[in-house]
């Protein structure tokens, strides 16, 4: 197994849960930095909690974050691919049962015929007697007579625990031991002869020839047995890397229940899967280069070594998720920044199809700046689409109606001077204002707060002149004259 193949085994019974992501994003990275395959593969054999419904989300969840995958089963107008299928657990079936088959043939395995009252007697019985040792069967060593003598009773098929210990050299949590006498006898095939998590992950793994096993913390406690099967089966043994899960806010396990839980609904929410993608990296992985924290994918990529694999656990931090997301937002063009916000702009109520492409790329240049997610767009700049018909209570209270005569002298100084600009940049109207500050001796921004808010409702927004030469000369000297009617009224 010389060459990387990694894989993610997720169990489609819900979306993409975020630290589902996480697992798949640092396979993903392994492979792509190794020149790896990556593979996806559905463990769906829970027929109650799995659903194509829940597949196609799961799915589109990946290829929203842009994580692709080499190997996988049919996904939407994509064929299953990869030589080592099928990838989906349930059509595996058959390939279970036959190494359940051979662990019973060699004796690795046994049938055991305990009613659930018995073996609750039993689990009772040792608790009462605070045993030192983990459950094994009375089954366990019963002859081949004695089974036959049961007929067609039923009976699931359990692990023969050997003697000795089990060692997981974990390339993140280094050498994790288990004494074998702690560890039960536990089931690998149920009464109806479908395999158990434990049988199925292993033999896939090691017919998927799996070299690197990447998954969470919580699977450590699965490893010894895993190990076990794959050592009795006569599978090599792939390499583990248990990864921490991703904590919420609160040090807590990230909730199917929080918003954000679900991948997608960050996409709802406004941020770039690069952002994310970006942020979900750094929980669990220190980059070589110190306070570093802004990376492309393509970035992330070069710099992902599995030397700097971390094992403490990372709160999810808001904050630093928007502000990661506001740096990738800058980075696109302002052509690449403009498709992205006129989806959101009409659904927001503002309808971009009365501009023109030129005039809704200088939109989004002017905003970039100021955006932390691509739905801020609409708070932005929705003033540019619609009426201003109220404004901003506390900012107009303060900078409009506290002076009011002054803002009705300033505002109409503005008005007067914008109606002689014959060319209307922000540069010229710039310097009108900034000519007005010198002649009067007012502060800046005596005369840029009224006139914001008088633009756009307002207090904050894009750059001030930016923003009015957007608006064109017309409807910037109709809000003026609107504010100093507004000011005449309540003043």
């Amino acid at each position: 197994m010389s060459k990387i193949r990694v894989r993610i085994a997720p169990s489609p019974s819900g979306f993409l849960h975020i630290g589902t992501a996480k697992m798949a994003l640092f396979n993903w990275l392994f492979a792509r930095k190794t020149g790896g395959t990556f593979v996806l593969r559905l463990e769906d054999t829970d027929a109650e909690r799995s659903d194509d419904e829940y597949v196609q989300a799961m799915c589109e969840g990946f290829q929203w974050l842009g994580i692709d995958w080499d190997e996988g089963p049919a996904f939407g107008d994509e064929p299953e691919k990869g030589a080592f299928g099928p990838y989906k657990q349930s059509e595996r079936r058959d390939i279970h049962v036959a190494a359940a088959q051979k662990l019973l043939d060699e004796g690795k395995a046994y049938k055991c015929f305990l009613t659930k009252d018995e073996l609750s007697d039993i689990r009772d019985t040792m608790r009462e007697e605070k045993a030192s040792t983990s459950f094994r069967s009375p089954w366990r060593d019963k002859t081949a007579d004695d089974v036959a003598a049961q007929g067609d009773a039923s009976y699931v098929v359990r692990f023969k625990v050997p003697e000795g210990s089990t060692t997981v050299h974990d390339l993140v949590q280094g050498d994790v031991i288990t004494r074998n006498d702690q560890t039960e006898d536990f089931v690998i095939q149920k009464p109806n002869g479908d395999p158990i998590f434990h049988l199925a992950v292993v033999v896939d793994d090691a017919t998927m020839e799996i070299s690197h096993v990447v998954r969470g913390d919580d699977h450590l406690t699965n490893a010894a047995r895993h190990i076990m099967l794959f050592e009795a089966l006569g599978y090599p043994v792939p390499q583990f890397a248990h990864l921490p899960m991703v904590l919420d806010e609160g040090g807590k396990k990230f909730s199917k229940r929080l918003h954000g839980a679900n991948v997608l609904d960050w996409r709802t929410d406004g941020y770039l899967p690069e952002a994310l993608i970006n942020y979900v990296a750094l929980l669990g992985w220190t980059p070589e280069e110190e306070n570093r924290e802004l990376f492309t994918r393509e970035e992330l990529i070069e710099a992902f070594t599995i030397e700097r694999w971390g094992k403490s656990a990372a709160r999810f931090d808001l904050k630093k998720v928007q502000w990661l997301n506001g740096q990738h937002l800058r980075m696109l063009s302002p052509a690449e920044l403009r498709d992205l916000i006129v989806p959101v702009l009409n659904e927001g109520g503002c309808d971009t199809s009365i501009k023109s492409e030129a005039w809704l790329t200088e939109l989004a240049s002017i905003t970039q700046e100021k955006l932390s997610t691509l739905n801020d767009i609409v708070a932005q700049s929705d003033f540019f689409f619609k009426d201003v018909t109220e404004y901003d209570e506390k900012a107009a209270s303060k900078h409009l109606l506290k002076d009011a005569g002054g803002a009705i002298e300033r505002l109409g100084m503005v008005a007067t001077a914008f109606r002689n600009v014959a060319d209307w940049n922000h540069e010229a109207l710039h310097e009108i204002v900034a000519g007005l500050v010198e002649s009067t001796g007012a502060g800046f921004g005596r005369f840029a707060n009224p006139l914001r808010l008088a633009l756009t409702g307002k207090s904050a927004g894009p750059g001030m002149f930016e923003l009015t030469e957007l608006l064109g000369k017309e409807l910037s000297l109709e809000r003026i004259d609107q504010a100093l009617q507004y000011l005449k009224t309540h003043g």
